[in-house]
């Protein structure tokens, strides 16, 4: 198998190609529910920097080093940090009263402790608690107390939690990013994520998802420190314990499950802690992963640039002889040469076009017209594909969440407009297209009754018209109503560009009308039933309603029939060229 781009340089649609190619059946169990996620620091970027809180610890040790109140206590706490960042205190002993940003070695001090964060954690103070450098040095709770909004990473998580792909995630991280894209994204609503960090909560109410916070968070840690500022785990002592400290014992017992029972995706995690290893080591004594697994997706995958050692030495604990055959072979099939972030998005993409097209395949067979939804569905993954070419980082920023944010935006907001004919209530939530995976979608009779099989047709059919230069398709001009779910512009010079409204029925349509969104008399609206077209066929044009005579410069409102199309259409071909007829544009 040929290595993908690097990691930092591959494209969210080169990572859709993976995903059709080398790690289809990754791509299919991730969509269906066979993959737990588990998380690192890698996806919080945004969190307290590492290095910042090394030196917060080093000041406030130094600080009291420096004091001849306190010295004798802390001389050497700062001491064995020094020696762990191999610097000699007698040779540094005459900064001790100047800030570490002040110090020629700050640079060298940072870069050594960084990789020996646990150790730093572990220094201790006499008469103080155990993980006082933490709690008070730091000071963790002050340095999250200001989160920053989620990311793209995050915000992906929230909606393939939404979409029903992912139900289990396992988190190192103490922040509360997940959570907080979790409730925005669903109008935070209570019980969507059951979290869990204290063993009770494991018998809390079920959620859409389990996040399992193994090493702690810093929000239940600040709101209820006598419960939970137990589970916070950092220090080298903490990790090395945490597999046998009893404190601990429901939480080993319910990641040891994860790992048996789901396939793993890493993401932005080493897996270098020896609790860790542990854990994926006492999954395989249970119940091993095989390898090979073809025709199933691998156990194990991570999203790196390559494989870290600590990753490596869990495919050759839970595949034991089996590395040794071709290591080589295996580390190509697990590693997606790819950060989470362009992986996450990718999923999204991917995931919700195969619910459209999966949708549109029922709801057009059920009508004898199957061979139209085989034509119709490399439409729908050219538009997720031109999609993808916009997850980039903008110039000046550092992530693709300007891009996730506008994505689930317009989402949304056309999603809405399909099924109830309204904006949506919050500009912020997610609009979910069903909570079914791809594979359950047939026995989703709520998702089918709704027809969003045919807003796979109207989706595909526009992206067709746009391929063939019909006209181009770009967001709404504006928030309001009247700018409808996205901006048709015809390609003819000098053509107006109209506001585009999709709804599922003339009820839909109605509602709008009553509401001015088509007040401006140039909407185009494409509804997916044929109640419209019956109801103004006796008087004005069902596709083309004018304005009140005397008033000009309108082009009047368009209203096009998929389901009278569909009726009048022998194939996709013929569809596409009388929906490019009706459109008129």
């Amino acid at each position: 198998m040929a290595l993908a781009p690097t990691a930092n340089d591959i494209s969210v649609r080169e990572l859709l190609e993976q995903f059709e190619a080398d790690f289809a059946a990754v791509a299919e169990a991730i969509e269906n529910g066979e993959f737990a996620l588990w998380i690192g620091s890698g996806i919080s970027r945004q969190a307290p920097s590492l290095g910042t809180l090394i030196e917060r610890a080093f000041d406030y040790l130094r600080e009291r080093a420096n004091d001849p109140a306190t010295a004798a206590d802390f001389v050497p706490a700062l001491e064995e940090a020094l020696t762990l960042a191999e610097v000699e205190p007698a040779a540094v002993r005459a900064r001790y009263g100047d800030p570490l940003a002040a110090w020629p070695e700050h640079d060298a001090i940072i870069n050594r402790l960084w990789n020996k964060y646990s150790r730093i954690l572990d220094i201790r103070v006499p008469g103080k608690d155990a993980d006082f450098v933490l709690w008070d040095a730091i000071n963790i709770r002050e340095a999250f107390e200001h989160p920053a909004p989620p990311a793209a990473e995050h915000l992906s998580i929230a909606v393939l939690i939404l979409e029903g792909a992912v139900q289990e995630v396992a988190s190192a991280n103490w922040d509360g990013f997940i959570e907080a894209a979790v409730a925005r994204l669903s109008g935070a609503v209570p019980g969507v994520m059951q979290v869990v960090v204290d063993p009770n909560q494991l018998r809390g109410p079920a959620g859409r998802a389990k996040l399992l916070k193994f090493h702690g968070c810093i929000i239940h840690a600040t709101r209820e420190p006598l419960v939970f500022r137990q589970y916070l785990t950092g220090s080298h002592t903490q990790i090395m314990d945490w597999p046998e400290t009893a404190a601990f014992a429901a939480m080993r017992n319910a990641i040891v499950g994860l790992a048996t029972t789901h396939k793993t995706l890493v993401l932005g995690l080493s897996i270098q802690d020896n609790n860790l290893q542990t854990i994926f080591a006492r999954a395989k004594a249970v119940h091993g992963w095989p390898w090979p697994c073809a025709p199933n997706a691998p156990a194990h995958i991570f999203c790196e640039d390559k494989i870290q050692l600590g990753q490596r030495d869990v495919l050759r604990l839970v595949y034991g002889d089996a590395y040794n055959n071709a290591p080589a072979a295996l580390h190509d099939a697990t590693l997606l040469r790819a950060w989470g972030e362009q992986t996450l998005i990718a999923l999204v993409l991917k995931l919700l076009c195969e619910k459209l097209s999966r949708l549109m395949e029922l709801g057009l067979t059920a009508s004898g017209r199957q061979t139209i939804a085989v034509a119709l569905a490399p439409a729908l993954k050219a538009l997720r594909n031109d999609l993808a070419d916009h997850a980039v980082i903008p110039a000046g920023e550092r992530s693709r969440t300007a891009f996730a944010n506008q994505a689930i935006g317009l989402w949304s907001r056309m999603l809405s407009l399909f099924r109830r004919g309204v904006l949506p209530d919050d500009p912020d939530a997610y609009e979910a297209l069903s909570s079914s995976t791809p594979n359950l979608l047939a026995a989703d009779q709520n998702a089918v009754a709704m027809g969003l099989g045919t807003l796979g047709v109207m989706l595909a059919l526009l992206q067709m018209g746009r391929a063939d230069g019909h006209w181009e398709l770009t967001p709404p001009s504006d928030n309001t109503l009247l700018a409808g779910a996205m901006t048709a512009q015809p390609t003819r010079p000098g053509a107006a560009a109209r506001p585009l409204f999709l709804v599922k029925s003339a009820a839909d349509a109605i509602s709008l009308q009553s509401n001015g969104a088509f007040a401006n008399d140039n909407a185009i609206v494409v509804h997916a039933d044929d109640a419209w077209r019956r109801m103004v066929g006796s008087g004005a044009s069902a596709r083309r309603v004018r304005s009140a005579p005397g008033r000009t410069g309108r082009v009047g409102n368009t209203h096009v029939s998929i389901a009278d199309l569909l009726s009048r259409s022998t194939d996709a071909a013929e569809l596409q060229s009388a929906f490019v007829a009706e459109m008129m544009l």
